[in-house]
């Protein structure tokens, strides 16, 4: 993983946070990141423009309202990857999994998840780009991180009128594209 690959994880990662007075800036700056790799199809940087086009005029307010609608009050939205995949006993499980490898690899999940579970988008973003360990990150790409994103994406395409819809749907079709890399 290059530090181009970890950069574009922190950013896509900062723009499922809480929305802040930065976002449209963190928005253009994930775009200028994505632009530098050509790998991804033209259809995630449209993905990318369409977010930042849907913001680009919102009061902040109102994007926050969206925001804590969308991910905290719906669960079909939930940045919870893990809920998407599992219930009950298996998702405890699969929480407990994901700390450990955070813990055994030194990732700094307490100071970066400040409060939110193991499998929260935004973390397991911000992992991937922390990890050094290809083939662990492999594994949990293909295992774990693109089936729930898949879901996730899925339930996105039920609506027509949120931004995240856009991010989502760009996040989705990255981790799918490194995974298919991955593959051959």
């Amino acid at each position: 993983m290059t530090v181009m690959d970890i950069a574009l994880y922190e950013r896509l990662a900062g723009l499922l946070d809480q929305p802040r007075e930065d976002i449209k800036l963190k928005t253009e700056e994930c775009v200028k990141t994505l632009a530098q790799f050509p790998q991804y199809t033209e259809d995630v940087g449209t993905e990318m423009r369409r977010f930042q086009k849907d913001i680009e005029e919102m009061p902040l307010d109102d994007l926050q309202g969206i925001y804590s609608y969308t991910f905290e009050l719906s669960a079909d939205y939930s940045l919870d990857m893990g809920y998407h995949l599992y219930d009950g006993f298996k998702r405890a499980n699969n929480l407990s999994l994901i700390k450990t490898m955070y813990k055994d690899t030194g990732f700094p999940f307490d100071e970066i998840a400040k409060g939110e579970l193991p499998d929260h988008l935004p973390v397991v973003l911000r992992f991937m780009g922390f990890s050094k360990d290809a083939a662990l990150i492999k594994s949990f790409r293909e295992d774990f991180v693109i089936k729930a994103l898949e879901k996730l994406h899925k339930n996105f395409d039920k609506t027509t009128r949120n931004p995240y819809r856009h991010l989502i749907g760009a996040i989705y079709r990255i981790i799918d594209k490194d995974v298919k890399e991955e593959v051959k």
